[in-house]
């Protein structure tokens, strides 16, 4: 009679799928859980749904670049906007005058601006970055003084996922700047 080899971690032999029986056991039970998860966050209507390892936010689904800007004056036209829109911040400031739904309106020009210098600019990297951050800086602007106008909240998961901060800045000037039609206004 031959003696049976003891089974360790170290020992257990791995499957093809790169489990040992014991991981395949674990994962199992793992997945039945994620499974009744799932059912219950579908049953409440929640935009998350959970797989192995992490949760996955349901993508971001605001309106693209060409819809959020379709009517937006010329990129030299809306820096020269920004600029002024400073300036006269900063002079509101200085004289105790300021107003935060003009200080949104910056940020939001602002972001907006560097969305669509980073997308005239694909492959620059800086851009991109910089258009990610002055993003997160409306995201928290609008955290802070509850003043976002679009279907989804800075602070929500979909804001959150990857695209999310630029997406949330087209959302929020579509809302905030709706064209007007030629011939109608002032």
């Amino acid at each position: 009679m031959s003696a049976r080899a003891i089974l360790t971690p170290k020992t257990e032999p791995v499957g093809a799928d790169g489990y040992t029986l014991r991981e395949r056991s674990w994962k199992r039970e793992a997945d039945k859980h994620v499974q009744a998860l799932n059912v219950l966050l579908a049953e409440r209507g929640a935009p998350i749904r959970f797989g192995y390892p992490a949760p996955v936010a349901v993508p971001f689904d605001g309106p693209g670049p060409d819809e959020a800007y379709t009517g937006a004056l010329p990129l030299d036209d809306e820096l020269a906007d920004v600029l002024a829109l400073s300036t006269a911040l900063l002079q509101a400031a200085r004289t105790g005058t300021e107003d935060i739904a003009d200080e949104r309106t910056l940020l939001l020009k602002r972001a907006a601006l560097t969305d669509r210098l980073a997308l005239a600019t694909p492959h620059d990297t800086t851009a991109q970055s910089r258009a990610i951050r002055e993003a997160h800086i409306l995201m928290t602007f609008d955290v802070v003084h509850h003043t976002g106008r679009g279907e989804f909240a800075a602070d929500s998961i979909e804001a959150d996922g990857a695209g999310g901060p630029r997406a949330y800045v087209r959302q929020e000037y579509a809302a905030w700047h709706v064209p007007i039609p030629p011939g109608e206004g002032i």
